[in-house]
């Protein structure tokens, strides 16, 4: 991009200005490039050499476009790379090792290199983190301690491996920020099914014959952490010794104009049921689809409730005498 214009030009005389450092300057260049993903237009330059100006900085055309010319090759070195804002507030809200070592480590344990920049343009949002997957971003936000650095570096090393960013955020959810878009925070009404999130193995035991039946969860958090994604499979036994497995997805979020959460169903038998979903305490119940066909159940339920090591899954059926329990199954959450 043509830097032809001279600051003298662009910006009027100031008391104490000076010329930049090449130091300094690059470390600015640094995170102007990275906020706007190694492309810029004219008008973003010009608030650039403003934002300078302010810290009483005035390169030269040639200077600041040799400048931006090394941050913008830093900024594409590689396939992935962490970029880590160290200008101030960000540097200040950090409760973390941000020194050239814990870094260093920090690298280490994601599997991406990861480098410290000039200011990032999200200052409100203090602290900010930037990350290239090949050629998608995404930005993190308001990443303060040594936990939340954990979570985002647990992203990273996921993204990484997997060579994109649609891989589940886990506990990095909280802290993925859109700097283009304004969607406010997540329903609140969702937090109530947090514990849902995971990964889960159970085995399940019927109550009326104690035949016993095997169950796999996987929640993740979809949609910028508007709804929660569950896909399972259950194996039953069958007469013959065999077991008899199905698979489903599950889609839960907020219903925006009932204000009620909203549950969608979707088997591998090619059927889908809409449910909504109550919550009494922590116990989270919704009407289910009768566990049989024979007619005898007139109404059935599925019961949620958490536990400290995941959670329990109730299905209770009524044959209009009142429900009774017809299965519970204690889903265990996996670290692995």
């Amino acid at each position: 991009m043509p830097l032809a214009t001279t600051s003298s030009e662009i910006l009027p005389a100031r008391p104490g200005r000076r010329v930049a450092t090449s130091k300094e300057l690059d470390f600015h260049a640094s995170g102007f490039v990275a906020r706007l993903e190694g492309v810029w237009a004219d008008a973003d330059l010009q608030q650039f050499r403003h934002f300078l100006y302010l810290r009483h900085l005035v390169p030269s055309s040639e200077e600041l476009k040799r400048s931006l010319e090394r941050a913008k090759k830093g900024y594409l070195e590689g396939k992935n790379r962490l970029f880590l804002c160290r200008a101030s507030p960000c540097c200040k809200e950090c409760r973390f090792d941000t020194s050239p070592t814990g870094l260093a480590s920090a690298s280490r344990m994601a599997g991406v290199p990861v480098s410290a920049t000039g200011c990032q343009g999200q200052c409100k949002h203090a602290p900010v983190f930037s990350l290239r997957i090949g050629d998608r971003t995404q930005m993190f936000a308001q990443v303060a301690t040594g936990e939340d650095w954990l979570a985002v570096l647990t992203f990273v090393r996921n993204a990484g491996l997997a060579g994109t960013l649609l891989v589940s955020p886990g506990d990095a959810q909280q802290f993925l920020h859109d700097p283009a878009h304004d969607h406010g925070k997540p329903d609140a009404r969702l937090k109530a099914l947090q514990f849902l999130l995971g990964h889960f193995r159970g085995e399940g035991h019927f109550a009326q014959n104690g035949y016993t039946f095997q169950k796999e969860v996987i929640g993740t958090s979809e949609a910028g952490g508007r709804f929660i994604a569950l896909r399972m499979a259950g194996s039953y036994p069958l007469a013959d010794g065999r077991k008899d497995t199905h698979r489903a997805l599950v889609i839960v979020g907020p219903n925006m104009a009932s204000g009620s959460i909203n549950g969608c169903a979707f088997t591998d038998g090619g059927t889908t049921r809409e449910y909504e979903v109550e919550q009494k305490e922590q116990t989270l119940l919704f009407a289910d689809a009768s566990p049989d066909h024979t007619g005898r159940w007139k109404r059935s339920r599925k019961l949620l409730i958490p536990t400290s090591e995941g959670f329990e899954e109730r299905l209770e059926v009524d044959a209009g005498e009142g429900f009774i329990t017809y299965y519970t199954i204690s889903m265990i959450k996996t670290h692995s």
